[in-house]
């Protein structure tokens, strides 16, 4: 594999574990100090000691009023359950439309951060969320210089990622708040699960997802997770990954499995034109033409936000793939 490609496996891949620190500065700036109201506010909660996804034991003295997200599931997250005043950082890729799922509601969030220590640094957080791959050296910088820090692994189901936003809301003091998300993700997963249930199983379609370097995601991804809950069947499910959670593919072996639908990158990473010329290249390629998807114009471009989501945006994949497949069952 060589070098560019390995870059672009690597960033694509990271996108869906918990985020993905995106390599450009932060926008905008805010006064250190916090508004009054929420400096003062008290909760029993605290002092609070818990154990993050590495092991590592996180103590907070007292409630977090400047809280840094620099994982694309914790910028999910928070902005659903704590005011945006007590959120002062969030991904650098939070705010593109193009990969993110709110995109539309971070701008009164005032930096747009990288995992650069000494921007973190300046900003004084009270706690820092991020992922278990992040720096291990930048890690223990922050926590050298005595902040709190919270590392968070890759959730790859459902019940998962309801867990680690139970973990995140109790951090934050947003426990009522991380309830009501993980009630409204039980009562959509029910919804969709009620509709496709009227597809018989030998019944169901199969689904495959291709990526620019060749690959589909097999089993135990949180794409095949979506594909599950969705009432579909993945084409590679029962296939071998690699250690990135892909099983390659030759185009002879795309026209073996011959999936029902096709599902293509609606972005790639340092590309913005990229999705669409693969989108082109796919559609046109003569050794392709064979595909029941080509053929029945089944081959569709999923928003990159979805595709990678591993936070309760997991049901908006879920939904979006369902109503591709079968549309009938949501007709309104």
């Amino acid at each position: 594999m060589n070098r560019s490609l390995l870059l672009l496996l690597t960033a694509c891949i990271l996108l869906s574990a918990p985020g993905f620190a995106a390599g450009q500065r932060e926008q905008g700036g805010s006064a250190l100090r916090s508004p009054n109201s929420l400096e003062t506010a008290e909760s029993d909660s605290y002092p609070l000691e818990v154990e993050d996804d590495t092991g590592h034991m996180v103590r907070l003295e007292r409630r977090p009023v400047r809280i840094i997200s620099l994982t694309s599931f914790s910028d999910d997250v928070l902005v659903d359950l704590v005011d945006h005043r007590r959120l002062i950082g969030v991904t650098s890729f939070a705010a593109d439309p193009t990969i993110s799922n709110i995109a539309d509601r971070v701008a009164d969030i005032p930096h747009k951060l990288t995992l650069n220590v000494e921007v973190i640094l300046s900003l004084q957080p009270d706690l820092v969320f991020v992922a278990d791959w992040h720096e291990a050296e930048k890690v223990a910088q922050l926590r050298g210089a005595g902040f709190s820090v919270y590392q968070i692994a890759t959730a790859l189901s459902v019940p998962a990622i309801q867990e680690k936003i139970q973990a995140v809301a109790r951090l934050v003091d947003a426990v009522q708040e991380g309830q009501a998300v993980i009630d409204e993700m039980d009562r959509r997963l029910s919804r969709i699960r009620r509709r496709v249930a009227a597809v018989a199983e030998d019944q169901r379609l199969t689904v495959m997802d291709y990526a620019t370097w060749g690959a589909a995601q097999g089993a135990g991804s949180s794409w095949d997770e979506v594909i599950r809950q969705a009432g579909l069947i993945n084409a590679v499910g029962t296939f071998t990954a690699d250690e990135w959670g892909q099983v390659p593919l030759s185009k002879e072996k795309i026209l073996e499995l011959d999936p029902d639908i096709l599902i293509l990158p609606g972005w790639v990473y340092g590309n913005p034109g990229g999705a669409d010329a693969f989108f082109r290249q796919i559609a046109e390629d003569p050794a392709l033409q064979g595909l029941s998807a080509l053929r029945e114009d089944r081959v569709y471009q999923m928003p990159g936000g979805l595709k990678a989501a591993t936070s309760q945006y997991i049901l908006d994949a879920v939904e979006y793939l369902a109503r591709l497949a079968y549309p009938r069952l949501f007709a309104e």
